[in-house]
C-alpha cells in the first residue's frame, strides 16, 4: 500500500507548492489570462495550473524508484508540450508553429515510444480492421486530435480538468487487477494532480483571488497524456479494453471538437479560427450559469464513461459499442445544431 501512496502524496504535494511559488512569478511576468469574448471570467487569471501538474507528475515519477526506461519518451514528450504551451501562453505563438510541434511530439511517442495503433478492433462485426501501412500516419493523427481536443474543450471553469479526471479514473477503474502497477503508474499521478488543480480551478473553499487556470501547456500536456494512455491500454495483448471502449471513454471532448470543427466548415471558416460556439459557449448563451453548465457537460461525459466501462466489464461486442457511439455522435451533432439555430434566432430578435 505504501508504494501506491508515496508516489500519489509527492505528485499532490508537488503540485500544492509549485502553485504557491509559481502563482506571484506568473503575475510578474504577466503570463496570465484575461477576459475576452471568448472567455468568461473576471480578472487576470495566472496560467500555471500546467506548468504545476507537470512538476507534481515528473518529480513523483523521478524521486519514486522507477524504471524511466519505460517513460523517458513519455516524459520528453511532455517537456516539449509544456514549453510550447507555456511560450503560447505568455506570446500567442503561430498556430502552424503549435502543430509543428505537436506533430513531432507524435513522431517521437510512435516511432521511438512504441505507442501506435495497430488495430481499430471488429467496428463492424465482420473481423479486426487492421491498419497495417496506415498505422504509422492515423497514430499521429490521433495524438495530435487529441491533445487540441483537450486543448479546446478548456473553455469554462473545471471543464478541462473535470472531463479529464473523468477518463483517468474510467481507466484506472478498468485496468486495476488486469495490469501492473508499473503499467498504471501514469494514470494514477493525474488521478493525483488534477483534483489539486480543481480545487485552484473551481475555488473550492478558496477565495476567487486564488483561482488559476490551466493554460496551452496543462491542456496539451494532459491531452497527450490521455492519448498516450488510451492507445497503449487498447493496443496488443494483453489490452484493458477494446478500441471503441476509448471512444466512450474520451467522449466529450471528441464530440465536441468535431461538432465545432463540422460548424466552422460548413460556415466557410477554418477549422483552426477560435470561435465561441464550443457546447459549453452555447449553454452559456442560452443563459446557464457556468456552474450549470459545467455540471450539465461533465454529467454527460461521466455518463459516456460509465457506459464505457460498462460495455467492457459486460464484454458488449464492439460493433454494438461502435454503433452505440455513432448514434450518440449523430443526436449531439442534432442537439447542436437546434442550438445554434436557437441562439441565432434569438441574437436576430435582440438586433
Amino acid at each position: 500500500m505504501f508504494i501506491l501512496f508515496l508516489p500519489i502524496l509527492i505528485a499532490s504535494l508537488t503540485t500544492l507548492v509549485a502553485i504557491i511559488l509559481l502563482r506571484p512569478f506568473a503575475i510578474s511576468i504577466n503570463l496570465v489570462d484575461k477576459p475576452s469574448n471568448r472567455k468568461f471570467h473576471t480578472g487576470s487569471i495566472p496560467l500555471i495550473g500546467g506548468i504545476a501538474m507537470f512538476f507534481g507528475v515528473v518529480i513523483s515519477i523521478l524521486v519514486v524508484p522507477h524504471d524511466l526506461n519505460q517513460i523517458n519518451y513519455f516524459l520528453l514528450s511532455s517537456l516539449i508540450l509544456v514549453v510550447i504551451g507555456v511560450l503560447d501562453d505568455h506570446k500567442d505563438i503561430p498556430i502552424s508553429l503549435r502543430f509543428l510541434f505537436q506533430a513531432l511530439v507524435g513522431v517521437i511517442i510512435v516511432s521511438v515510444g512504441g505507442i501506435n495503433i495497430m488495430s481499430f478492433g471488429s467496428l463492424f462485426g465482420n473481423g479486426e480492421i487492421l491498419l497495417n501501412e496506415w498505422s504509422y500516419f492515423i497514430s499521429v493523427l490521433a495524438i495530435i486530435v487529441g491533445i487540441n481536443a483537450v486543448n479546446m474543450a478548456d473553455g469554462i471553469h473545471g471543464l478541462a480538468g473535470g472531463n479529464s479526471l473523468i477518463t483517468f479514473f474510467a481507466i484506472l477503474y478498468l485496468s486495476v487487477g488486469r495490469i501492473s502497477y508499473q503499467d498504471l503508474w501514469i494514470t494514477l499521478l493525474f488521478c493525483s494532480v488534477l483534483p489539486v488543480f480543481l480545487i485552484h480551478n473551481l475555488c473550492l473553499g478558496l477565495p476567487e483571488s486564488k483561482r488559476i487556470f490551466m493554460g496551452d501547456a496543462g491542456s496539451m500536456f494532459v491531452g497527450m497524456s490521455i492519448v498516450w494512455i488510451l492507445i497503449d491500454f487498447s493496443q496488443g495483448e494483453p489490452k484493458v479494453f477494446d478500441p471503441v471502449i476509448a471512444l466512450w471513454l474520451f467522449a466529450v471532448p471528441l464530440l465536441d471538437l468535431f461538432a465545432v470543427f463540422i460548424h466552422r466548415l460548413a460556415s466557410g471558416n477554418s477549422p483552426f479560427k477560435a470561435d465561441a460556439f464550443h457546447m459549453h459557449h452555447l449553454l452559456l448563451h442560452l443563459g446557464m450559469k457556468q456552474n450549470k453548465a459545467l455540471l450539465t457537460i461533465l454529467s454527460f461525459s461521466l455518463l459516456m464513461a460509465v457506459i464505457g466501462v460498462l460495455g467492457n466489464l459486460y464484454e458488449v461486442v464492439e460493433w454494438v459499442m461502435f454503433s452505440g457511439f455513432i448514434t450518440i455522435f449523430v443526436i449531439y451533432m442534432f442537439a447542436y445544431q437546434v442550438l445554434m439555430r436557437h441562439i441565432k434566432y434569438k441574437v436576430k430578435q435582440i438586433d
